[in-house]
């Protein structure tokens, strides 16, 4: 059952299979879009987690673990290169910037 379709009842939930055996749930404050792009569904949706960003039923990313997110993305990278001093990050929502900017010696385009 689609997001868009639970907008009217109290109480609603978003359920998603995250395994063959398991599932998650969260109660829903509400839904901030509902819409289709070209290539995929995408819902908003406020949960206890905050603003929660849904493609094609599965949750991309929210707002109490976009730290833990881009640190994934970013840390890696800078570790394994050693001693970046140029950064190019092309797109996003300034996040990796925030995590980069913990290193001084960094420059950021």
């Amino acid at each position: 059952m689609s997001i868009e379709a639970e907008r009217n009842k109290t109480g609603f939930w978003f359920t998603e299979d995250t395994g063959p055996d398991s599932r998650i749930s969260l109660k829903l404050n509400s839904i901030l879009f509902s819409g289709s792009s070209p290539f995929q569904k995408v819902d908003i949706i406020s949960t206890s987690f905050g603003r929660t960003l849904v493609t094609d039923g599965k949750t991309q990313s929210c707002e109490n673990d976009e730290k833990v997110y881009h640190e994934s993305l970013v840390v890696p990278s800078f570790l394994k290169h050693g001693n970046p001093k140029k950064v190019f990050i092309g797109g996003g929502t300034f996040q990796s910037n925030k995590i980069l900017t913990l290193a001084n010696s960094v420059f950021i385009y």
